[in-house]
């Protein structure tokens, strides 16, 4: 079992629902839920997956189709600095030397469709 986090801002509560979205569409891709909103001393790893004995680390990034920035853009070089520090500490203290990191952006439109989408980012 994992702990969630709880959201409380619009953001927030709108990358909560993009997080729960994100499971679902991992969970319909073969993959098996570890871990959600992982805390150390460098950061946050939003889900933590695995999937043919791979470890995959996603950051999760959610907007609107219509919105004024793509979320692919918010994910700035400082954010991904502390994801891979926390990524590379978890995967030090796990000792787990076999894994992927990658974004998962997720877009809503007016008629409420959700479209999920993975890159790579090391």
């Amino acid at each position: 079992m994992f702990h969630v986090k709880q959201f409380t801002s619009k953001t927030q509560k709108i990358g909560e629902i993009g997080e729960n979205e994100a499971v679902i569409f991992l969970e319909k891709q073969g993959f098996i839920l570890l871990k959600r909103n992982v805390s150390n001393k460098f950061g946050e790893i939003d889900i933590i997956a695995k999937k043919n004995n791979i470890h995959y680390f996603f950051e999760v990034k959610t907007g609107y189709k219509e919105g004024f920035v793509n979320p692919a853009e918010n994910l700035t070089k400082n954010k991904l600095r502390k994801f891979f520090k926390s990524v590379e500490y978890y995967n030090f203290v796990e000792n787990i030397k076999d894994y992927r990191v990658q974004a998962l952006i997720v877009t809503f439109d007016r008629e409420g469709s959700v479209t999920c989408e993975t890159l790579d980012i090391n």
